[in-house]
């Protein structure tokens, strides 16, 4: 029996190694898998330990039937209620709103078919939130904002741009091709200022782009390096969506928006006002 468990435990480990040999690429899924499982049983045990301490701890003492009862403090009425010393309306604590602003002072932010608003650079990396029509559909990251271009290192200004299917058969489309059955060629962004071969692909830093966006399902803007994770299923949702609409030839841009775009928007955050009545 023992000789037979080996010689599965040995087959087993065979069949792992044959397939991260064959496919390569299910490395970086087991890896992420085993990282949120460690993740997992940390938090069972952290709360299991709390939820046991919290067990033993002595609850507080009771007081004691001969202490006078103390009184409940008075909860105030609705704004309608009197000051007792004064014998005038009690004021209670001013509510705050965000300032409003008129429709037709706003800018709309979802009315292409992608839309990207930034909001946070610092230094060296951009973080941003992709849209399609008006739905959120992923994370974006780029270079940093310079005054002055700086070629590899520059971030493409705002606007909006036509996107396009680059049908040049790059090394970097090759490596694509080689890598994704379903991939063409790379979706372009066109007619920017200054800037040529801006596509949307996959990478985890600023270190994987020269002026491009690249396109993740997750985040981790906490980290001194800022990073995007799960790049390559983002990409391919998106060149999925987009790329039938290309090859059809409809019409498709990309607006950018810079990192005051909530202000924009009609949207206060600094200033806050009290509500008058």
């Amino acid at each position: 029996m023992k000789r037979f468990l080996g010689l599965l435990f040995i087959a087993l480990v065979v069949l792992v190694l044959i397939l991260l040999v064959t496919r390569p690429e299910l490395l970086q899924s087991v890896w992420l898998w085993l990282v949120g499982f460690i993740g997992y049983i940390v938090y069972f045990i952290t709360s299991g330990t709390k939820n046991l301490l919290a067990l033993f701890k002595k609850e507080p003492a009771a007081p004691s039937s001969q202490e006078p009862a103390k009184k409940a403090p008075k909860v105030p009425d609705s704004g309608n209620s009197k000051d007792p010393e004064k014998g005038q309306p009690a004021t209670s604590l001013p509510l705050e709103r965000l300032p409003e602003t008129h429709p037709d002072e706003w800018e709309e932010l979802g009315g292409t078919a992608v839309t990207v608003l930034r909001y946070l650079d610092d230094g060296n990396t951009t973080l941003g939130l992709l849209y399609v029509g008006s739905a959120f559909f992923c994370y974006t990251l780029e270079d940093s904002h310079r005054d002055k271009k700086v070629a590899g290192i520059t971030r493409i200004p705002e606007g909006r741009y036509p996107l396009s299917l680059n049908a040049n058969l790059t090394e970097l489309t090759q490596r694509y091709r080689k890598r994704f059955p379903w991939f063409d060629y790379h979706i372009e962004i066109k007619d920017v200022p200054d800037f040529d071969l801006v596509y949307l692909h996959i990478g985890n830093s600023h270190r994987d782009t020269r002026g491009c966006l690249l396109l993740a399902d997750g985040v981790n803007a906490g980290s001194p390096e800022k990073l995007v994770t799960h790049s390559q299923r983002a990409f391919e949702r998106f060149y999925r969506t987009v790329y039938p609409t290309l090859t059809a030839q409809v019409p498709q841009e990309i607006t950018i928006r810079n990192e005051n775009w909530m202000e924009r928007a009609g949207i206060r955050t600094k200033h806050l006002i009290p509500v008058t009545r």
